[in-house]
């Protein structure tokens, strides 16, 4: 008090200007003030947020998801305007739509809504005044429709107004006042609570990972859906990856939950169409394209396309920015390390050891630096003259669980996570178009017993002389 206010007057006494520059750089929307219910999510797309302000009121849709029905509490998104195409007609025209990716995304039920523009927030924070400050500008948004919902019914108005995103910034916001009401056994409960407008925008997803704005245009391929398959797979698109192409073909069991993202609820399903069904309900800024296989069998289930092994991994390599192989299976990287030479592809291997006392990622860039193959003669070489070390393992760290059919590595799910995060920053900067990129071997060692943090060692990867692809080109 005795420093800041004599400072707060002296900056008052100078001017705007002054007061301007004695703030801390940032805006101060006002939105913030208005309490939203928990559990309401009402999403704001792009286009709801870029609307010509000569438009004062309209009429719109808020969208949901397919399966899931509109109840009390909405959950929502704001998927088209509408505003009267001539002033004394009434003839719609429509003013906004989502894009749409989100509109695919909440391709259920609707429900119908008017909106006014404000000059201002509304005067108030409950939802009294936001129906009031709407009718004050076209009568009747005050005391919207009712409309069914699963437990009950609602009317609904929305209002956009300008405040401040940044500072001295000001953009659209979007508030909504809802009423619910039910009768049960002859007595009327009702209830009224406002919903901030959530931005649903890739620019606003950006603005926390400014570092990954290579990841929405980017395309990757992976194969493995296990305990650091699916965790890395869920880490791009949670990081706005453009295109994630999917090959599993196992299911989720029991026993695997214990290191797997989801628990029971998933045992006895696709582990492809856990984590694809998850990405596009949560994540919808990625393209999910799902190749339900598992290589090396004679069954393939590709619908109509009448496909073969080879015309598969074609498909699923073509155009890919990266190749991430997450199966841990050394015939299946070799014939994946093949067809992404083929294809000057580059390509990232992730795995952890017995015990997860330790892990592997290998980056391998066509034409900087070895290949696959010069990776396991470099691991083969003695250990004396070894220029990759191997990280460490734990000679009883298998185990077969009773019901499962072959034996699998212990270990914890936490241990795994610096692989999977080590993992997720290597892809993420072999995407970037300008940062070089060599082909590098990272070796993690992970404590037994102790509670010492991991230990990464980082090796680029030369050609082997002994490789018959790359010491043959040189």
């Amino acid at each position: 008090m005795a420093t800041r206010v004599p400072e707060l007057l002296r900056l008052y006494r100078e001017g705007a200007e002054a007061m301007a520059a004695g703030e801390v750089p940032q805006g101060e929307p006002v939105s913030v003030y208005f309490h939203s219910r928990t559990g309401a999510a009402l999403y704001v797309p792009a286009a709801m947020l870029e609307l010509d302000s000569e438009l004062l009121a309209g009429h719109g849709e808020l969208c949901f998801a397919s399966g899931e029905a509109p109840q009390r509490v909405l959950r929502g998104l704001l998927g088209k305007l509408e505003v009267r195409a001539y002033p004394r007609k009434r003839k719609l025209r429509t003013a906004a739509r989502a894009e749409e990716r989100l509109a695919r995304r909440f391709a259920g039920e609707t429900l119908a809504i008017g909106w006014a523009r404000l000059a201002k927030a509304p005067e108030g924070f409950e939802a009294d005044d936001v129906f009031a400050a709407a009718d004050a500008v076209r009568s009747g948004f005050g005391n919207p429709p009712w409309q069914r919902v699963r437990d009950g019914e609602v009317a609904i108005t929305g209002v956009v107004f300008p405040e401040e995103v940044r500072q001295g910034e000001k953009e659209d916001a979007w508030l909504f006042a809802v009423r619910w009401r039910r009768r049960v056994s002859g007595e009327l409960e009702e209830d009224a609570y406002v919903a901030r407008g959530e931005r649903l925008t890739s620019e606003d997803l950006g603005a926390r990972i400014p570092k990954l704005e290579a990841l929405p245009g980017a395309v990757v391929a992976q194969l493995g859906l296990g305990a650091i398959g699916a965790p890395l797979a869920l880490e791009l698109c949670r990081n706005q990856l453009g295109e994630l192409r999917l090959l599993e073909g196992d299911d989720v069991e029991v026993a695997q939950v214990v290191r797997w993202p989801f628990g029971l609820g998933a045992a006895g399903q696709s582990k492809l169409e856990v984590i694809a069904g998850f990405i596009e309900r949560d994540y919808p800024y990625t393209v999910v394209e799902r190749f339900a296989h598992r290589l090396g069998s004679t069954a393939i289930n590709r619908g109509d396309r009448g496909e073969n092994e080879l015309e598969l991994l074609e498909r699923f390599l073509e155009g890919s920015s990266l190749v991430i192989d997450a199966t841990a299976e050394r015939g299946i990287q070799q014939l994946i390390s093949d067809f992404s030479r083929e294809h000057e592809l580059t390509q990232l291997y992730a795995s952890a050891t017995e015990g997860a006392r330790g892990g592997q990622i290998a980056l391998v860039v066509p034409d900087a630096g070895g290949c696959w193959h010069c990776w396991k003669l470099h691991a083969d070489e003695p250990k004396d003259r070894r220029e990759i070390q191997l990280p460490p393992f734990d000679s009883e760290g298998t185990v077969q669980p009773r019901g499962c059919a072959s034996r699998t590595f212990t270990g914890a799910s936490f241990d795994l996570l610096p692989i999977v995060a080590q993992a997720a920053r290597v892809a993420a900067a072999a995407l970037d178009p300008d940062r070089e990129s060599v082909s590098t071997v990272w070796v993690c060692a992970v404590p037994g017993e102790e509670v010492d943090a991991p230990q990464w060692q980082q090796f680029e990867l030369p050609v082997h002389a002994a490789c018959r692809y790359c010491a043959g080109e040189r």
